[in-house]
């Protein structure tokens, strides 16, 4: 008894003292009610207005440094700008037709063509081989991936001067390798003016393909195994797997790749100004190129900046191309399955 009364007891005060703390230093069962009523409420404002302080800095931002110099090139582009005297004189569209009607100008769109094909084809081919390559499992595969990106973390004008070393005639790697091969018994002039763009794409594309390889790398990843043990089970091959499995899922980031390739190869400068310099000659002097000049050499600001919207409708252009081909491609089954659901011939559109 006096030990259940004991316990009463303390049970007692343990209740009156909780009671008494939350009379005097605690809140009520209702005004924590109320008071988390009125925390949802202004959390969902300050959710709201948190939004806005994080979009608005960065929309100005972005304003400021995107929006403003485009529209600021468009504008300075129907004008004749002399930087020295501060002149402007209002020409229309002038500098565009002269740009469009001078053969320098359609002879370095055929380049900036040319070379946008070059790097496509070696910067997805590097990215597709290397991703397939790495889907597979074999040792040091860790290492390996954290290799693959380091010439992508090195900055351009540093894999310019790399390369360049790598192709000099007098002590670059590759005569070296050579003459100590025996292969050659005289230095090998690399840079000329059928191979100087090709020369250029696989130096770009070496230090821009890790980009490639990690988006395609991620895709494969997700391909489920069934998938390829059923094809095998229809005795198809490796080729075969490739073009009815892996190629399938790989279509869209390798249209985001193309995209992002011809927007880097379309605006490269850097790299061919410290490889070839627009040399031999004028074999490399694509768009860019030419605009570099025009704007800072002869500081014709107009008609430079012309040049670059001119640059920006050819990018474009490509870009639509790239779509309408993988749209095009994804569209022919659905009208195939379409005209056999309606009991017609199977059609392919052509």
């Amino acid at each position: 008894m006096r030990v259940s009364g004991i316990r009463l007891s303390l049970c007692q005060d343990w209740k009156g003292l909780v009671r008494a703390m939350g009379t005097t230093s605690g809140p009520t069962d209702q005004a924590i009610s109320i008071r988390r009523g009125r925390w949802r409420i202004s959390s969902r404002l300050s959710e709201q207005w948190y939004a806005y302080l994080l979009t608005v800095p960065l929309t100005v931002v972005l304003l400021a440094v995107v929006l403003f110099p485009i529209l600021y090139s468009l504008y300075i582009s129907v004008f004749d700008v002399n930087p020295i005297i501060g002149a402007w004189t209002f020409n229309g569209l002038s500098n565009y037709s002269q740009a469009l009607t001078t053969s320098e100008t359609w002879q370095a769109i055929l380049l900036t063509v040319q070379y946008v094909v070059w790097m496509t084809v070696f910067s997805v081919g590097i990215a597709l081989l290397g991703a397939l390559i790495l889907n597979e499992s074999f040792k040091g595969k860790g290492l390996v991936l954290s290799l693959v990106i380091l010439p992508w973390a090195v900055s351009l004008y540093a894999a310019a001067v790399v390369w360049r070393y790598m192709y000099s005639q007098q002590f670059g790697l590759f005569n070296s390798i050579l003459t100590g091969l025996g292969l050659s018994n005289q230095p090998v002039d690399f840079i000329t003016q059928t191979s100087v763009l090709p020369l250029i794409a696989i130096a770009h594309s070496w230090q821009f393909a890790p980009l490639g390889i990690y988006f395609m790398l991620a895709t494969l990843q997700f391909i489920p195994n069934d998938l390829y043990k059923l094809a095998k089970t229809d005795r198809l091959n490796i080729w075969g797997r490739f073009l009815h499995v892996t190629l399938p899922t790989l279509k869209g980031p390798i249209l985001i790749y193309l995209v992002l390739v011809t927007a880097e190869a379309a605006k490269a400068f850097d790299i061919t100004y410290f490889i070839s310099g627009g040399g031999p000659g004028t074999a490399s002097q694509h768009l860019v190129f030419l605009l570099y000049r025009e704007t800072f050499v002869n500081l014709n600001l107009g008609y430079g900046a012309a040049l670059s919207w001119i640059l920006v409708l050819l990018v474009t252009g490509i870009t639509l191309v790239y779509f309408w081909i993988i749209t095009r491609r994804q569209k022919e089954p659905l009208v195939a399955m379409e005209a056999e659901a309606r009991g017609d011939d199977v059609v392919r559109v052509a």
